[in-house]
């Protein structure tokens, strides 16, 4: 599976990932691995499943907000996990360790889910939790995007 790291998750952590504990069935690529850093998360989402994405892992939860950066990932038919905001607050050094705690139930997720699927981690640090579905209406969504367009 080929996952891509958003802008707010720092390459030096992607790399020290992918040197520890990515699976290897499973790419990570970053947002600069596409030149795609500052770009609008719609474009580089896009650009990303055009290139065989099939998954991001960020901490920009307001991405879920944006009606058309929302319709990017329906019809990009990408799957998502969603960092806790706290994470993003938090020196690198504990940014490192929860992600590095974490990432084995992330990549969990990203194989059992289905595309369109997106899901937040909790900022807990249990052996017992598990990352857990959100769900986005990309209906309405889409409505607020050809609803914006008209004007």
């Amino acid at each position: 599976m080929r996952i891509c790291a958003d802008e707010n998750v720092a390459p030096l952590l992607s790399q020290l990932i992918r040197d520890s504990l990515l699976a290897k069935s499973h790419t990570l690529d970053t947002v600069d691995d596409h030149q795609a850093r500052g770009v609008d998360d719609q474009i580089w989402v896009r650009k990303f499943a055009q290139a065989g994405g099939e998954a991001i892992v960020g901490a920009d939860a307001r991405m879920l907000t944006r009606p058309h950066e929302v319709v990017a990932i329906f019809e990009a038919g990408l799957r998502l996990v969603v960092l806790p905001p706290q994470w993003a607050q938090q020196r690198k050094h504990i940014q490192i360790a929860f992600l590095f705690f974490w990432w084995p139930r992330i990549e969990k997720a990203f194989e059992t889910c289905k595309a369109r699927q997106c899901f937040k981690v909790p900022w807990l640090w249990k052996d017992t939790d598990a990352v857990t579905e959100f769900k986005v209406d990309f209906h309405e969504a889409q409505k607020k995007v050809k609803k914006a367009a008209r004007r």
